[in-house]
């Protein structure tokens, strides 16, 4: 039987906070630019061909 005392709870939720904050924190924000892609012709190449 698991005994979940009041430190142990305290503990397990700062874990919890601490491993969703930390990715949260070091994403970037990066600019883009969308160029409209009307009237174009988009060409998809797999790259390989059968002998």
């Amino acid at each position: 039987m698991i005994v979940l005392n009041k430190k142990r709870i305290l503990l397990i939720v700062f874990t919890v906070i601490i491993s969703i904050s930390i990715p949260m924190l070091s994403q970037k924000t990066i600019e883009t630019v969308a160029l409209p892609v009307s009237n174009k012709v988009i060409v998809l190449d797999a790259g390989h061909r059968k002998p």
